[in-house]
């Protein structure tokens, strides 16, 4: 059963933004520079072309990111799909599943990746080391106590899929 996160955005008009921002100023250096040796414009133009094409490429695959983030379960395994890989939990590896509001920090000291959609961080929660696999920055989420002591904060559309998985033989 496939269980997607809920969501606080999508990425992509901030991408866009960046894109062309990126372009107008490479695209003003290439005046500024064309203004010192006008025989060099085509060169220059052609570094925008290239630019505008891997850059573009860059932010097109950076906006896919969100979509990719979903949580899956198989049997006794829950998959979580992230952008560059996936993470198994088994039903045995968790002690215990609850319900809970988070609202995660802005900035955190440990590693993070965050944009509207899709939120990984590494922060604690009710005295645990817990990993954030979340769509949105604050809302409603499922915590799995792992018997190793860390957690997984996971925010499913529907979380009572995952809080009776525990439970299921």
């Amino acid at each position: 059963m496939r269980l997607h996160p809920k969501r606080d955005g999508n990425p992509r008009r901030f991408f866009l933004v960046l894109l062309l921002f990126s372009l107008l100023a490479l695209g003003g250096v290439i005046l500024l520079a064309a203004r010192e040796d006008p025989e060099s414009l085509p060169l220059l133009l052609g570094i925008l072309l290239v630019d505008l094409f891997l850059m573009g490429g860059l932010l097109y695959w950076l906006m896919g990111f969100p979509q990719r983030l979903f949580y899956e379960l198989n049997g006794p395994v829950l998959v979580i799909h992230q952008p560059l890989g996936r993470r198994t939990v088994h039903r045995s590896e968790v002690a215990e599943v609850r319900l809970l509001t988070f609202a995660l920090p802005w900035w955190t000291l440990q590693g993070e990746v965050s944009m509207p959609g899709y939120h990984r961080k590494r922060l604690r929660l009710e005295g645990l080391p817990v990993e954030a696999l979340v769509g949105a920055r604050r809302g409603e989420g499922v915590l799995l106590v792992l018997k190793n002591g860390s957690g997984l904060l996971l925010n499913p559309e529907d979380p009572l899929p995952l809080l009776k998985w525990k439970e299921e033989a």
